[in-house]
Protein backbone atom coordinates (compact mmCIF):
# COMPACT_ATOMS: atom_id res chain seq x y z
CA UNK A 1 0.00 0.00 0.00
CA UNK A 2 1.47 3.41 -1.05
CA UNK A 3 1.80 6.03 1.62
CA UNK A 4 0.53 9.46 0.78
CA UNK A 5 2.88 12.38 1.48
CA UNK A 6 1.25 15.30 3.13
CA UNK A 7 2.10 19.05 2.77
CA UNK A 8 3.37 19.21 6.28
CA UNK A 9 5.89 16.55 5.52
CA UNK A 10 7.22 18.48 2.49
CA UNK A 11 7.58 21.84 4.26
CA UNK A 12 11.11 21.17 5.63
CA UNK A 13 12.31 20.23 2.15
CA UNK A 14 10.71 23.33 0.65
CA UNK A 15 12.34 25.54 3.25
CA UNK A 16 15.70 23.93 2.58
CA UNK A 17 15.40 24.45 -1.18
CA UNK A 18 14.25 27.99 -0.71
CA UNK A 19 17.15 28.71 1.61
CA UNK A 20 19.59 27.31 -0.92
CA UNK A 21 18.08 29.48 -3.67
CA UNK A 22 18.34 32.57 -1.49
CA UNK A 23 21.94 31.69 -0.63
CA UNK A 24 22.80 31.37 -4.34
CA UNK A 25 21.12 34.73 -5.04
CA UNK A 26 23.12 36.29 -2.20
CA UNK A 27 26.32 34.85 -3.57
CA UNK A 28 25.52 36.33 -6.97
CA UNK A 29 24.87 39.73 -5.41
CA UNK A 30 28.14 39.49 -3.52
CA UNK A 31 29.95 38.48 -6.70
CA UNK A 32 28.45 41.37 -8.67
CA UNK A 33 29.26 43.83 -5.89
CA UNK A 34 32.80 42.55 -5.66
CA UNK A 35 33.15 42.89 -9.43
CA UNK A 36 32.00 46.52 -9.36
CA UNK A 37 34.26 47.19 -6.41
CA UNK A 38 37.27 45.76 -8.27
CA UNK A 39 36.34 47.82 -11.34
CA UNK A 40 36.17 50.97 -9.20
CA UNK A 41 39.58 50.17 -7.69
CA UNK A 42 40.95 49.59 -11.21
CA UNK A 43 39.53 52.90 -12.41
CA UNK A 44 40.95 54.80 -9.47
CA UNK A 45 44.39 53.16 -9.62
CA UNK A 46 44.96 52.81 -13.37
CA UNK A 47 42.57 54.82 -15.53
CA UNK A 48 42.37 57.95 -13.35
CA UNK A 49 46.16 58.66 -13.40
CA UNK A 50 46.20 57.95 -17.13
CA UNK A 51 43.32 60.36 -17.70
CA UNK A 52 45.05 62.94 -15.51
CA UNK A 53 48.29 62.51 -17.50
CA UNK A 54 46.39 62.86 -20.78
CA UNK A 55 44.66 66.01 -19.49
CA UNK A 56 48.04 67.43 -18.41
CA UNK A 57 49.56 66.68 -21.81
CA UNK A 58 46.64 68.30 -23.60
CA UNK A 59 47.05 71.37 -21.41
CA UNK A 60 50.78 71.53 -22.17
CA UNK A 61 50.10 71.15 -25.90
CA UNK A 62 47.55 73.97 -25.75
CA UNK A 63 49.99 76.19 -23.82
CA UNK A 64 52.75 75.45 -26.33
CA UNK A 65 50.42 76.30 -29.21
CA UNK A 66 49.58 79.65 -27.57
CA UNK A 67 53.28 80.29 -26.88
CA UNK A 68 54.19 79.35 -30.45
CA UNK A 69 51.53 81.76 -31.75
CA UNK A 70 52.90 84.56 -29.58
CA UNK A 71 56.47 83.83 -30.69
CA UNK A 72 55.34 83.78 -34.33
CA UNK A 73 53.67 87.18 -33.88
CA UNK A 74 56.84 88.56 -32.27
CA UNK A 75 59.01 87.11 -35.05
CA UNK A 76 56.68 88.59 -37.68
CA UNK A 77 56.86 91.95 -35.89
CA UNK A 78 60.69 91.78 -35.83
CA UNK A 79 60.81 90.86 -39.52
CA UNK A 80 58.43 93.73 -40.33
CA UNK A 81 60.53 96.14 -38.25
CA UNK A 82 63.72 94.98 -40.00
CA UNK A 83 62.04 95.37 -43.39
CA UNK A 84 60.85 98.88 -42.53
CA UNK A 85 64.30 99.74 -41.18
CA UNK A 86 65.91 98.48 -44.41
CA UNK A 87 63.45 100.51 -46.46
CA UNK A 88 64.19 103.57 -44.34
CA UNK A 89 67.92 103.02 -44.82
CA UNK A 90 67.44 102.67 -48.57
CA UNK A 91 65.28 105.78 -48.58
CA UNK A 92 67.89 107.60 -46.49
CA UNK A 93 70.61 106.56 -48.93
CA UNK A 94 68.42 107.70 -51.81
CA UNK A 95 67.84 111.05 -50.10
CA UNK A 96 71.59 111.46 -49.60
CA UNK A 97 72.18 110.62 -53.25
CA UNK A 98 69.35 112.91 -54.31
CA UNK A 99 70.75 115.80 -52.28
CA UNK A 100 74.22 115.28 -53.79
CA UNK A 101 73.25 114.37 -57.36
CA UNK A 102 69.58 115.36 -57.73
CA UNK A 103 67.49 113.99 -60.56
CA UNK A 104 66.58 117.58 -61.52
CA UNK A 105 68.74 120.71 -61.60
CA UNK A 106 66.90 122.17 -58.57
CA UNK A 107 67.94 125.77 -59.23
CA UNK A 108 66.22 127.11 -56.14
CA UNK A 109 67.99 124.61 -53.85
CA UNK A 110 71.26 125.51 -55.50
CA UNK A 111 70.69 129.19 -54.79
CA UNK A 112 69.86 128.32 -51.16
CA UNK A 113 73.25 126.60 -50.82
CA UNK A 114 75.05 129.84 -51.69
CA UNK A 115 72.74 132.19 -49.79
CA UNK A 116 72.89 130.01 -46.65
CA UNK A 117 76.69 129.83 -46.81
CA UNK A 118 76.82 133.62 -47.15
CA UNK A 119 74.38 134.19 -44.26
CA UNK A 120 76.21 131.78 -41.94
CA UNK A 121 79.45 133.65 -42.72
CA UNK A 122 77.86 137.04 -42.02
CA UNK A 123 78.01 137.96 -45.69
CA UNK A 124 75.46 139.11 -48.21
CA UNK A 125 75.45 138.11 -51.85
CA UNK A 126 75.46 141.03 -54.25
CA UNK A 127 74.78 138.90 -57.32
CA UNK A 128 73.64 135.35 -58.06
CA UNK A 129 73.10 134.29 -61.67
CA UNK A 130 72.54 131.03 -63.51
CA UNK A 131 73.86 130.08 -66.90
CA UNK A 132 71.92 127.26 -68.57
CA UNK A 133 72.50 125.88 -72.03
CA UNK A 134 69.23 126.49 -73.91
CA UNK A 135 69.91 123.45 -76.11
CA UNK A 136 69.68 121.10 -73.12
CA UNK A 137 66.25 119.73 -72.28
CA UNK A 138 65.07 117.57 -69.39
CA UNK A 139 62.78 115.65 -71.73
CA UNK A 140 65.82 114.02 -73.31
CA UNK A 141 69.06 112.93 -71.77
CA UNK A 142 71.32 116.01 -71.59
CA UNK A 143 74.79 115.71 -73.00
CA UNK A 144 76.19 117.82 -70.20
CA UNK A 145 74.04 117.41 -67.04
CA UNK A 146 75.25 120.54 -65.28
CA UNK A 147 74.72 124.28 -65.15
CA UNK A 148 76.78 127.29 -64.11
CA UNK A 149 76.08 129.45 -61.10
CA UNK A 150 77.99 132.69 -60.63
CA UNK A 151 77.98 134.76 -57.47
CA UNK A 152 79.70 137.81 -56.12
CA UNK A 153 79.91 139.43 -52.72
CA UNK A 154 81.90 141.97 -50.78
CA UNK A 155 83.27 141.25 -47.32
CA UNK A 156 86.37 140.68 -45.22
CA UNK A 157 88.87 138.04 -46.20
CA UNK A 158 88.17 135.66 -43.29
CA UNK A 159 84.41 135.84 -43.84
CA UNK A 160 84.82 135.14 -47.53
CA UNK A 161 87.09 132.21 -46.81
CA UNK A 162 84.54 130.79 -44.36
CA UNK A 163 81.81 131.16 -46.97
CA UNK A 164 83.89 129.31 -49.57
CA UNK A 165 84.53 126.45 -47.12
CA UNK A 166 80.81 126.14 -46.36
CA UNK A 167 79.99 125.97 -50.06
CA UNK A 168 82.72 123.39 -50.58
CA UNK A 169 81.58 121.24 -47.62
CA UNK A 170 77.91 121.32 -48.62
CA UNK A 171 76.34 118.00 -49.56
CA UNK A 172 75.41 119.28 -53.01
CA UNK A 173 78.44 118.81 -55.21
CA UNK A 174 79.74 122.20 -56.31
CA UNK A 175 82.66 122.46 -58.70
CA UNK A 176 84.41 125.82 -58.19
CA UNK A 177 85.64 126.58 -61.68
CA UNK A 178 87.20 129.95 -60.91
CA UNK A 179 87.62 132.28 -57.97
CA UNK A 180 88.51 135.95 -58.31
CA UNK A 181 89.48 138.28 -55.48
CA UNK A 182 89.91 141.99 -56.18
CA UNK A 183 90.21 145.22 -54.29
CA UNK A 184 87.32 147.62 -53.95
CA UNK A 185 87.34 150.68 -56.13
CA UNK A 186 88.46 153.91 -54.52
CA UNK A 187 84.96 155.37 -54.75
CA UNK A 188 83.44 152.32 -53.09
CA UNK A 189 86.23 152.21 -50.49
CA UNK A 190 85.68 155.84 -49.52
CA UNK A 191 81.98 155.24 -48.96
CA UNK A 192 82.59 151.94 -47.18
CA UNK A 193 82.75 151.86 -43.40
CA UNK A 194 85.65 149.41 -43.44
CA UNK A 195 88.81 149.51 -45.52
CA UNK A 196 89.43 145.73 -45.16
CA UNK A 197 86.61 144.71 -47.51
CA UNK A 198 87.41 142.93 -50.76
CA UNK A 199 85.41 141.67 -53.73
CA UNK A 200 84.89 137.95 -54.36
CA UNK A 201 83.52 136.46 -57.58
CA UNK A 202 82.80 132.74 -57.84
CA UNK A 203 82.14 130.82 -61.01
CA UNK A 204 80.85 127.31 -60.23
CA UNK A 205 79.29 124.28 -61.90
CA UNK A 206 76.55 122.16 -60.32
CA UNK A 207 75.69 118.67 -61.54
CA UNK A 208 72.57 116.52 -61.59
CA UNK A 209 71.61 113.00 -62.72
CA UNK A 210 68.90 113.04 -65.39
CA UNK A 211 69.24 109.25 -65.81
CA UNK A 212 67.39 108.76 -62.51
CA UNK A 213 64.61 110.99 -63.74
CA UNK A 214 64.28 108.99 -66.97
CA UNK A 215 64.16 105.70 -65.07
CA UNK A 216 61.39 107.01 -62.83
CA UNK A 217 59.35 107.94 -65.87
Amino acid sequence: MIEKTSWFQLQPLYRHLRQQAENKKTYKYIEIGATFFLIAIFLSTAIAPTAKAISTLLGEIKSKEILEKKLKNKIDSIILAQTNYSLMQEESRYQILESSFPSRPRYYDSAVVFSSAATQSNNQLDQLSFKVDPKESLDSKPQNPSFSLNSSTQSEYRSLLDMINKIKDNRRLVDIESLQISQIDKKEKSSSSSSSLINLSLSTNLFFLPTILNEQK
